[in-house]
């Protein structure tokens, strides 16, 4: 085998190996599609088209319906294993509103990623 052909092997097998490592940091939370509920109705939230090395989804309340307002902040769950759950039904939503839900996704090296949802709840 010619060192020309060697080298061109070598390269590619570097090229390989840094597209792997760069794959493997890229981190995105995914917190899906905005929907419609009813008052009193369970919300299933799915972060499940998230990306990365996830260790933890943590679900919180960024923004309430005025007469909520106090919710805003509060954690709604977090999970180290689970990328989507649905909320108990007496947890459920029991004010009309948009309600705007923030996912926060953590990778194995403590990096963080966030996307948003929102829930028009009539």
């Amino acid at each position: 085998m010619s060192s020309q052909r060697l080298v061109k092997i070598f390269m590619l097998a570097i090229g390989l190996l840094l597209v792997g490592c760069v794959a493997d940091q890229v981190l995105k939370a995914d917190a899906g599609r905005d929907f419609t509920l009813s008052i009193g109705e369970s919300p299933t939230f799915n972060g499940c088209a998230s990306a990365g090395n996830i260790t933890n989804f943590q679900w919180k309340i960024l923004e309430a319906p005025e007469a909520m307002a106090e919710d805003n902040g509060k954690v709604i769950k977090e999970m180290y294993a689970d990328c989507a759950y649905t909320l108990e039904t007496e947890m459920g939503f029991e004010e009309m509103g948009i309600w705007i839900i923030e996912l926060e996704v953590t990778d194995d090296q403590g990096a963080t990623a966030v996307d948003t949802v929102a829930i028009d709840v009539k």
